[in-house]
């Protein structure tokens, strides 16, 4: 009895302190992405003259869990600059020798979960200023991530 008791509590401990991996666009460890990642992004936003100017910076996750951090979660350097501490994000699949983008949105930061859809784990993107904040939570289809949640509310 003991010893179950034992491995239920070492199986709540593991279930509930897996860590998240949280991506913001003011992490201290961003690099710049691939250069193959970058054409991806450049040719994705080909008519935002802006963002042409801008050099991408990201760091490498883990989306499905493999232990591999293989994919990427890309921002533009000084994202912070922008108003109220919201800028570009983009959400990159490693596919072969290139990448493929599965998400983008702005926001703050990104909170990869425990909860997985067709194979990914669900992302929470996170964004605040000035009177609001907002938190969505994005699954993916097996193609793409979609929008499956989304809470807005006004702050003081």
């Amino acid at each position: 009895m003991k010893f179950n008791l034992l491995i239920f509590g070492l199986l709540m401990v593991a279930s509930t302190s897996w860590p998240l991996q949280t991506f913001t666009i003011e992490d201290d460890d961003l690099s710049a992405v691939p250069h193959n990642a970058e054409i991806v992004i450049r040719q994705a936003e080909a008519k935002d003259t802006d963002l042409q100017k801008c050099e991408f910076v990201g760091k490498a996750v883990d989306l499905d869990g493999d232990g591999q951090a293989m994919d990427l979660i890309a921002t533009i350097a000084d994202a912070s600059g922008w108003d109220a501490a919201l800028g570009p994000i983009w959400v990159l699949r490693k596919s072969g020798d290139s990448f493929a983008i599965v998400l983008s949105d702005g926001g703050h930061s990104v909170t990869i979960g425990k909860a997985k859809h067709k194979g990914l784990y669900d992302l929470t993107i996170s964004a605040e200023s000035a009177g609001w904040s907002r938190q969505s939570i994005w699954k993916f289809n097996g193609k793409r991530y979609y929008k499956a949640e989304e809470k807005t509310k006004k702050t003081d």
